[in-house]
């Protein structure tokens, strides 16, 4: 639980910190979310069990949310706009991240279901698996992921020609900057460790 909490602590906003920072009361941001101009928090952790102190013990049944930081940012439109308008900034952002990377070879020439990426982001899904939640990073990752499982065939060719493995490299470093870190209980079935760890020790001889 400790790993928990301290990862959650370096990495997210709580959602007291997520209000304090908005300037929004907890009602206002629920209400944001109902309409699906926000996102969901990332994490949910329900809390129940006994603290004890000089005064004695009191049970404790609580849940705390957590938020990827780039939500405080996300918030100041959405205070503003309304779901069509956030809908398609979401698009601009994210159709403009993947143009950059595919001019560079490191996105296919299609961009992804852009209806599912709206509606992961709103689930708070990103916050878990980006390092702060960024459209950009949204959609770096999706680019990425894709492309080292492609060239890779999901870690499966025993070996790849050296214009492969410099692209894969290349993929691995973006991912790598967009990936969240991911909690501890989470790592080892991550994008991550599939995508950035393994592909090192596999193809690229790093250590992970």
């Amino acid at each position: 639980m400790q790993a928990l909490l301290n990862y959650l602590q370096a990495h997210f906003l709580s959602e007291s910190q997520l209000l304090h920072r908005s300037g929004l009361s907890r009602e206002r941001l629920a209400q944001l979310q109902r309409e699906g101009r926000t996102p969901l928090p990332s994490y949910a952790l329900r809390c129940s069990g006994v603290v004890a102190s000089y005064f004695g013990e009191q049970a404790l049944d609580d849940e705390l949310a957590w938020y990827p930081l780039a939500t405080a940012e996300w918030l100041i439109e959405a205070q503003r706009a309304d779901v069509a308008a956030l809908r398609a900034r979401f698009e601009r952002r994210y159709r403009a991240e993947w143009a950059r990377l595919a001019a560079q070879g490191l996105a296919d020439a299609a961009d992804g279901c852009l209806d599912a990426e709206w509606a992961h982001f709103l689930a708070g899904t990103y916050g878990v698996c980006t390092r702060h939640g960024r459209v950009e990073e949204i959609a770096a990752k999706s680019a990425a992921v894709g492309l080292i499982d492609r060239l890779t065939a999901c870690q499966t060719r025993a070996a790849l020609p050296a214009d492969e493995l410099a692209l894969l490299r290349r993929a691995v470093d973006v991912l790598d900057e967009a990936a969240a870190l991911f909690a501890p209980h989470e790592r080892a079935a991550s994008s991550r460790e599939r995508c950035v760890n393994q592909a090192r020790r596999q193809y690229l001889g790093d250590a992970a």
